[in-house]
């Protein structure tokens, strides 16, 4: 249908000529990385496997040939399932094929043994020359840490957003969002946006306001364009005036709702408002939340299914029958236009509503209307609102037909349990509208955020380029890339704890670093950092931070085959009183270099202040993408007498239920709320 030629309230649009699409058969190549173990089945890596769309290709880290089997090579990448080879992987490799839910991991996988001690044959930093270079690297750290600790100014593990339109093109849509109706902006919107004829003339639409637009605007955005499937027949719905004007600086499509000081109410009756007003204008449509994140295109099944539904909706993992409206399409006729109407107008007359739970009471009862089963009145219906609501049964004189979605398809969970037939996964909270941030966590540690910049940025949240990948990480020995609670060095002492994040994040100041979260090992499961860390107080800190779960997304490497361009492990070693360095290309482990510096060379008597100068400025260690540090040496709180490091944890915020407040929840069950954003105590 024309978008100059609509006419309101037309029989439903179907695909061109009144076909049904035809079914397609998809071959699924599975190219298995190193062992049937190492696939990890998190959604971020499967889509990178069914589409190749993250893999770049400017992959130059071809390793040398030797002896032992490389850990990442073009080879390794293509070996079929169960062909009984081995792959030998450095010990700090299990946070690129171990996710925090993956237990079972290192059971199937064989890594090798802890680097440190260095061998005695291996170079030791020892000569008058060399001293008198690392203690200029302690003077300049303790100088210029101060400075740098009261900035957020790290540009190089911050980001490079998408352009910006010219200030004419961005004057005129705010001109629009400020002086039309909002029915003036939606008819200027559909004149440009391209439907697709392929999907029964649909479009796509989703409704924001700050607090979800200033982390996921251009996070949605992208992941429209390149997963879902609506380029050019997208828009937002900004709920207030930030939302607005960012969309029109970077030239997003945008219709603008007046601002409203009660959110609940506007963000309820906005959903059902705008669907109204679009098949009132003849025109079909897809609505998603921002909260819904997809690992595939939606568009096959729309094609496959809407020519038996007027209506199609996501329902509960939980409650198959129950719908979830956070992902919904509709056709354009009389039918669909009176069951929003309907809907919007039983909202309007009982604030109290929850318009989910409206909008799932009037399908029902179109239902019963088509299938000829009699009406009741909703008399103090309990699960419409917050409290009981009452009205009466809607008597469709065009009943629409309701689509279910299975539950495993668009998977609606404040516990979602993705499948091979997920197409997206809608992170829910206890009750709607909380905060984002516990969504977007859980979406990330689960690999469905998208993660925008592929295309548009050489520093992304997942692709970055060059000097732009510079990554922290902990490797104390043994620990998955962990915080232990339970080694005898540090058993339940919360202070050793927190003392040791401390230094974590001063190292990620001091070195100019993205940190990757830690895992905690408690007495019963592995689990985020962000469960007892408030980390809104390392963001005060200018600190760029990553979930978990980052290492081991394929999304984040820097090939389709290498995590990392380049490796730094590095510890304080005891047994030497030394601090020891180990790099690696590619992972490459038989063309590794080390390096060694005595404690006995430094003039300071402070081997903390040691330790950050030389993964601050030592030139190997500035050169590696991933830095990976030992702190076991300065578990015990009482050596760790660093000013630099006392400042750092003087501003970390922690969450109020301690270290073993939610010891017994496994990484699976980690609800969205599980964390303490903008809440810890100091």
């Amino acid at each position: 249908m024309d978008n100059n030629t609509r006419s309101p309230l037309t029989a439903a649009s179907s695909p061109s000529q009144g076909k049904t699409p035809s079914k397609q058969t998809y071959i699924i190549i599975c190219l298995a990385a190193l062992t049937l173990a190492n696939i990890i089945p998190n959604l971020g890596n499967q889509q990178l496997l069914n589409t190749n769309q993250y893999l770049r290709a400017d992959d130059n880290s071809v390793a040398q040939q030797s002896n032992r089997p490389k850990l990442y090579d073009e080879e390794a990448s293509l070996i079929a399932f169960g062909d009984g080879k081995k792959r030998i992987f450095p010990s700090w490799a299990v946070v690129t094929q171990c996710s925090l839910y993956h237990t079972d991991c290192p059971n199937h996988l064989e890594f090798d043994d802890y680097p440190f001690p260095l061998p005695p044959e291996s170079q030791s930093q020892q000569d008058d020359e060399s001293k008198g270079t690392v203690n200029e690297w302690i003077e300049e750290f303790i100088e210029e840490f101060d400075q740098r600790s009261d900035t957020s100014d790290n540009h190089l593990v911050g980001y490079e957003f998408p352009t910006k339109v010219d200030d004419a093109t961005r004057q005129e849509c705010i001109n629009s969002t400020q002086s039309l109706s909002v029915e003036y902006q939606l008819d200027k919107i559909l004149s440009k946006l391209v439907p697709l004829k392929d999907t029964y003339n649909m479009i796509a639409f989703s409704m924001t306001d700050e607090t979800y637009a200033k982390d996921m605007l251009h996070e949605v955005y992208e992941m429209n364009n390149d997963i879902v499937g609506f380029e050019g027949a997208f828009f937002f719905v900004a709920m207030d005036s930030f939302t607005a004007n960012m969309a029109c600086e970077f030239g997003y499509p945008v219709v603008a709702m007046p601002e409203n000081d009660d959110l609940k109410k506007q963000v309820q009756s906005t959903k059902v408002f705008m669907s109204k007003m679009l098949v009132e204008r003849g025109q079909a449509f897809l609505f998603y939340e921002m909260d819904v994140w997809f690992v595939r295109s939606p568009l096959r099944m729309l094609q496959q299914h809407m020519h038996e539904y007027d209506f199609l909706c996501s329902t509960h993992q939980w409650n198959p029958g129950e719908l979830n409206i956070g992902f919904y399409a509709s056709l354009a006729n009389q039918g669909t236009f009176n069951y929003f109407k309907d809907s919007l107008d039983i909202i309007e007359k009982n604030p109290l509503a929850h318009d989910q739970k409206i909008m799932h009471a009037v399908a029902d009862d179109n239902t019963a209307t088509l299938e000829k089963r009699p009406l009741e009145d909703h008399n103090n219906c309990a699960w419409c609102g917050h409290e009981s609501v009452s009205f009466p049964a809607v008597r469709a004189t065009n009943p629409i037909r309701v689509g279910r979605l299975d539950p495993h398809v668009v998977v609606s969970s404040v516990y979602p349990v993705p499948t091979e037939g997920t197409v997206a996964i809608h992170t829910l909270a206890d009750a709607p509208l909380k905060g984002p941030f516990g969504k977007q966590i859980v979406a990330k540690e689960l690999g469905v955020w998208y993660g925008w910049g592929e295309a548009t940025s050489k520093a992304g949240y997942y692709h970055r380029e060059g000097a732009f990948r510079r990554y922290l990480l902990l490797e104390n020995g043994g620990t998955r890339g962990g915080q232990s609670f339970v080694q005898s060095k540090g058993y339940h002492d919360e202070g050793s704890f927190k003392q040791q994040i401390a230094l974590l994040v001063t190292l990620a100041k001091a070195t100019n670093r993205i940190l990757v979260l830690p895992q905690v090992l408690g007495d019963f499961h592995a689990q985020p950092l962000w469960m007892y860390l408030d980390l809104q107080s390392i963001e005060a800190l200018g600190i760029v931070y990553r979930e978990t779960n980052f290492a081991s997304n394929k999304k984040s490497w820097y090939s389709g085959t290498t995590p990392f361009a380049s490796v730094t492990q590095m510890a304080v070693v005891e047994s030497s009183n030394e601090v020891q360095l180990l790099t690696m290309d590619g992972g490459d482990v038989t063309a590794a270099s080390s390096d060694r510096f005595p404690l006995s060379s430094f003039t300071t008597n402070d081997p903390l202040s040691a330790f950050v100068a030389v993964a601050s400025a030592h030139p190997r260690v500035k050169e590696s993408e991933a830095l990976f540090v030992n702190l076991d040496h300065f578990k015990n709180s009482l050596s760790n007498n660093s000013a630099q490091v006392k400042k750092i944890r003087d501003k970390l915020a922690w969450c109020e239920w301690g270290v073993h407040g939610k010891s017994t929840l496994s990484a699976t069950h980690l609800h969205p709320t599980d964390h303490c954003y903008g809440k810890g105590v100091k």
